[in-house]
């Protein structure tokens, strides 16, 4: 039985998933005593949910949305996860996620016969802010299961990272979480200093392609967002982005760029664009931007920081295109 998380839903499916977990409850599936391994000692978690009183050493986590990068950054196996796109992993990560029942669908469709099979004793999960209504209906359901703990975040930037410093201390990683965080803010000042001229005297920009048009990113999102952290000049396309997270153009535009000195596209995790940015980067016009005919042209892996760990890494790839200028 999946349950999807958009606004239209009949009643009839969620009811049909009440049904479902109300028998599970009736069966005993989310009685921890059934279970040999759960934690016997329990904390409570304020969450944007509710108050859930979770065990303090879980032994069996499913992950839903935003969940799966914190549990493979503090090294747990999950029992339960959403999809997990390859791109978005290291073949190690991905290997640690397939050895899980996939309980999420990328669309965010919730399979709720799939959750109770794992068996867990905690699900987790983070939930853009416009979603909140949507898994709202669906908490009930899952705590019904096991205890469920859910985050909202609004934005692509600290809010989502914050988002997952709570997730971490829920699973028992505060503390290598939260090292990022303080990591990551020390070397921001750091990078700030050692290369002001680099960042001043250069503009950047950060793109990604569409189907026959292309992205550039905001400095409201991102790692454009990252590079606006560190003081370094943007493009002035953005301007037409507005409030928006980018503004996106036709290929005709791509000249848009000629006041780029760099620009960093958007790659996977083994630093491969996507079909549609690769065909940007072929376009006779995206040859002839300044950028491309001087070798400035980079890809940026997490780009889409979910962790604060990933926004580290986007401060590394930063920081050798910088030497470089």
């Amino acid at each position: 039985m999946t349950v999807s998380t958009t606004r239209h839903r009949s009643t009839g499916v969620a009811a049909g998933a009440l049904a479902l977990t109300l028998a599970l409850t009736s069966c005993g599936a989310d009685d921890p005593s059934d279970t040999a391994d759960a934690s016997t000692e329990t904390t409570t978690v304020e969450t944007d949910y509710g108050p859930v009183e979770i065990p303090t050493d879980p032994q069996r986590i499913v992950a839903l949305e935003f969940g799966n990068e914190i549990l493979v950054e503090a090294g747990i196996d999950p029992v339960g996860v959403i999809d997990p796109n390859p791109g978005l992993y290291t073949p190690e990560e991905l290997e640690i996620l397939q050895g899980a029942d996939v309980v999420q669908e990328s669309s965010l469709e919730i399979n709720i016969e799939a959750v109770a099979a794992a068996d867990p004793d905690l699900i987790i999960g983070g939930v853009r802010e416009v979603s909140h209504d949507d898994y709202e209906e669906h908490f009930e359901n899952l705590s019904r299961i096991a205890p469920t703990v859910l985050f909202d975040f609004d934005g692509a930037g600290p809010e989502l990272r914050d988002m997952s410093l709570e997730l971490a201390e829920v699973v028992g990683d505060a503390e290598r979480a939260e090292a990022e965080r303080e990591r990551y803010e020390e070397r921001v000042t750091e990078l700030r200093d050692t290369y002001a001229e680099q960042l001043q005297d250069h503009t950047f920009a950060v793109v990604f392609g569409v189907d026959d048009q292309f992205a550039v990113v905001n400095t409201n999102a991102w790692g454009a967002y990252i590079l606006d952290e560190l003081g370094a000049e943007t493009t002035s396309v953005i301007e037409e982005a507005g409030g928006d997270f980018a503004t996106f153009q036709s290929y005709e535009n791509i000249d848009k760029l000629d006041d780029a000195d760099v620009v960093l596209y958007e790659t996977d995790v083994s630093l491969e664009p996507d079909a549609f940015t690769a065909d940007l980067l072929d376009q006779n016009l995206w040859a002839s931007l300044p950028a491309a005919e001087n070798d400035r042209v980079h890809p940026l892996r997490y780009s889409f920081s979910r962790t604060w760990g990933q926004a580290n890494d986007v401060l590394d790839q930063l920081e050798e295109v910088l030497q470089d200028l």
